[in-house]
């Protein structure tokens, strides 16, 4: 008797109330049970602690199995319906779906990762919520501004105060302050449009001297960065137009292909940047046309390896070019083919 007690004790101090399961008559019922409610961690627990004495070991063991195979399916799904709920906008019913989870499971690491994810990804939402309130805010202070003029001009400093003026000039300056802080932040991160507009916005309110101060300045280094960089980029443009005159290496559209994407990032309404994209593009269709058939050509005369090669390559600059993908599964089963036939091992990547 005193055994057993001192077990109960050990039990709750080390591994709470797994021990004292794993000595119950019933436990096969128990795992039944905790496999029902999704208790997989108690579970697991328990059978940490289960010898090869106990009566119904080999039973428990299989039922080990099962446990585990199931833990890892709802693990699965409960990730695929987090995802699912943020798609319907519903965050916080999908990451409580995974906290509930995490508390029901042993290894909480993919879990725990794509709750990570998930946070990330909340955390811009909010972001441009924060930003549409604060423009919605600056919108509706902007066509009051004409009315609270008027009454300014009406009324007395006491009817003034009844009709809480000073409130709406207190928010009217906050307001203008948060959005001179957020076009120093999108400047900071290269967003010069988005900075342009909140600073637009923001002297509509009629901010005092400090603030107006701090916008005028945050505006011409917009302007000053926007001329330095335009000047760059044009100039970067140029010379990889001349080095796309000479000829199409892999290497050379590979960059046509990262400054394309970087140009549209910036372009705006950009006639400068616009036309650049579209010579840089041209160059390009015309380069992945050239390696497409010089690939075809080489398949032809029998050289699969190399031809599939090329094709890989181009995937990387064309994913939707039509042709491509059939190419390169027809290339791949060819090599498969030659491999089951020579039995050497032939590298199809």
């Amino acid at each position: 008797m005193k055994i057993r007690l001192l077990l109960i004790v050990i039990s709750i101090s080390i591994s709470g109330c797994s021990l004292i399961y794993s000595y119950s008559d019933n436990l096969p019922q128990r795992l039944d049970r905790w496999l029902a409610d999704h208790k997989y961690n108690t579970a697991l627990n328990t059978l940490s602690h289960i010898k090869p004495t106990h009566k119904n070991y080999r039973l428990i063991q299989r039922k080990k199995l099962t446990i585990i195979k199931r833990m890892a399916s709802y693990e699965k799904r409960a990730i695929e319906k987090s995802n699912l709920f943020v798609k319907q906008g519903n965050w916080l019913l999908a990451i409580n779906l995974l906290d509930e989870v995490a508390d029901n499971i042993i290894d909480t690491n993919k879990i725990d990762a794509h709750k990570s994810k998930l946070f990330k990804e909340r955390a811009k939402i909010i972001k441009e919520y924060e930003k549409d309130v604060l423009n919605s805010q600056a919108i509706n202070l902007i066509n009051k501004i004409e009315l609270y003029n008027k009454i300014n001009k009406t009324v007395t400093k006491y009817e003034s105060n009844k009709l809480e003026i000073s409130k709406y000039d207190t928010l009217r300056e906050e307001t203008s302050l948060k959005l001179a802080v957020r076009s120093e932040y999108q400047f900071e991160n290269n967003q010069y449009d988005k900075a342009l507009s909140s600073i637009e916005l923001a002297l509509k309110l009629s901010p005092d001297d400090d603030v107006t101060s701090r916008l005028t300045n945050i505006k011409k280094r917009i302007n000053k960065t926007t001329r330095l960089n335009k000047s760059l980029y044009i100039k970067e443009t140029k010379t990889l137009l001349n080095k796309l005159s000479q000829g199409y290496s892999h290497a050379i559209l590979k960059e046509t292909k990262e400054k394309i994407g970087w140009l549209n990032k910036i372009k705006d309404n950009d006639k400068t940047y616009i036309k650049l994209i579209a010579k840089l593009n041209k160059h390009l269709k015309k380069g992945v046309k050239q390696h497409f058939e010089a690939a075809r050509k080489l398949y032809s005369e029998g050289k699969t390896q190399e031809a599939l090669s090329i094709w890989l390559d181009l995937k990387e600059l064309d994913p939707k070019h039509p042709k491509l993908q059939s190419h390169i599964n027809r290339a791949e089963k060819i090599l498969i083919k030659l491999k089951k036939l020579s039995n050497k091992p032939v590298n199809t990547k």
